[in-house]
C-alpha cells in the first residue's frame, strides 16, 4: 500500500499538521482504528501530545471501526465523517462526543 493509500502514514501526516491543535485537548484521549484490511493502529492525546501506536488499547475512549479505504477517504476529505457515521460507512463505540475532537483534528 503507498502512503497516500495507507491509513496509518495518512493519519501520521494528519497529526503532523494538526499540532497546533493539540494544546486544546485536555486530558487523555485513545481513539482505536480497525479495519478488515489493515493493522489495527490507535491515536493517544495525553494533555496535548500526541502518539499514534500500531496494535489494540485495552480501554480506548472511541473505537472506529472503518474499511481502509473508507478511512483513506475520511483523510483526503473525500468523504464527509458525520454523513460517513450516519450512512453506516463508519462504526463507532464508547464516548460518541469524542468523535467530534477526532474530527475537528483531521479535517482542520
Amino acid at each position: 500500500m503507498s502512503t497516500g493509500n495507507d491509513p496509518y502514514a495518512l493519519i501520521e501526516a494528519k497529526a503532523k499538521e494538526a499540532e497546533g491543535l493539540l494544546s486544546s485537548v485536555k486530558g487523555v484521549k485513545v481513539f482505536q482504528f480497525k479495519g478488515n484490511d489493515y493493522e489495527p493502529f490507535y491515536v493517544m492525546i495525553n494533555n496535548g501530545a500526541l502518539s499514534i501506536n500500531k496494535g489494540t488499547y485495552s480501554n480506548p475512549t472511541l473505537t472506529i471501526q472503518v474499511p481502509g479505504e473508507i478511512l483513506v477517504k475520511l483523510l483526503n476529505g473525500q468523504i464527509d465523517p458525520v454523513q460517513a457515521y450516519l450512512s453506516g460507512l463508519i462504526k463507532l463505540s464508547g464516548d460518541l462526543m469524542e468523535a467530534m475532537t477526532l474530527i475537528s483534528l483531521v479535517t482542520h
